[in-house]
């Protein structure tokens, strides 16, 4: 896992998710339930954090991709709730924040499978529970894995959006091609943006990463092993119980 693996994603991410917000009401709930100050773990562009921040949230974004974050403090300066966000370039494993009395901590967007071994993931975990206040929450949202879903799509290149970038003048095609290693538990991903340039030429950029999916009771025994104790699994952000059709795997834990 590097830097440069999410930098290029940057030109993209906000349009690539711009119909995603299924998961910010729930979000913004539990961070007003929990209190100030709200940490987020892979910010990105600022999406979640921008989201609470506009909730009244005081909010610490970590993100080890440069370029994400330069995304998100052009948005920022442009917002009425500068001064409640404050931006963090540094790895979700090891950093070590100025505060760690954080009363809400969450890891939304499958960013807790970026860290590809159980090991990498632990430490992740573990040092979430290390800025948490006693009696702070944990939130983690991460794909269910289908595999009727992953079997069926296992290497084909499907085409997954297509959008027009006004800012850029270009049309975006998105494809996307998925192979899984199942006694691994990794699904290594291609992501392929084809951008069609004003003049006719069209440019490629692609973009690989791997993710690590997790089972339910292991993404808890995880947990547990960091010091939490599990609350709430959900399937969904209306709450729903977890079951094998659930399309996401939420964990609620208290430190």
């Amino acid at each position: 896992m590097d830097a440069q693996t999410f930098d290029r994603f940057a030109p993209f991410y906000d349009q690539d998710y711009r119909h995603y917000d299924e998961d910010l009401p729930l979000l913004v709930d539990l961070a007003q339930e929990c209190g100030d100050p709200v940490l987020e773990l892979g910010c990105g562009t600022g999406r979640v954090a921008m989201a609470l921040a506009a909730a009244g949230c005081q909010v610490t974004g970590v993100d080890l991709s440069p370029a994400l974050l330069a995304v998100a403090r052009r948005k920022l300066a442009d917002s009425p709730f500068a001064g409640q966000v404050q931006l963090v370039q540094d790895d979700l494993r090891h950093c070590t924040l100025e505060r760690q009395d954080f009363a809400f901590a969450c890891c939304v967007s499958n960013t807790l499978m970026h860290f590809t071994t159980p090991e990498s993931q632990m430490d992740v975990l573990r040092n979430a529970h290390r800025h948490l206040r006693s009696g702070g929450r944990l939130f983690l949202a991460l794909f269910n894995p289908d595999v009727r879903r992953l079997t069926e799509v296992n290497g084909l290149m499907e085409l997954a959006d297509r959008w027009e970038d006004e800012e850029a003048g270009t049309s975006v095609i998105k494809w996307s091609v998925r192979t899984v290693d199942w006694a691994a538990q990794l699904q290594d991903t291609l992501f392929i943006y084809e951008e069609l340039l004003a003049d006719g030429s069209v440019r490629r950029t692609a973009c690989p990463f791997t993710l690590r999916f997790l089972w339910q009771h292991e993404a808890e025994l995880m947990l547990q092993a960091a010091g939490f104790q599990v609350e709430a699994v959900w399937g969904d952000y209306e709450c729903s119980p977890y079951d094998d059709q659930a399309e996401s795997l939420l964990l609620l834990a208290q430190k």
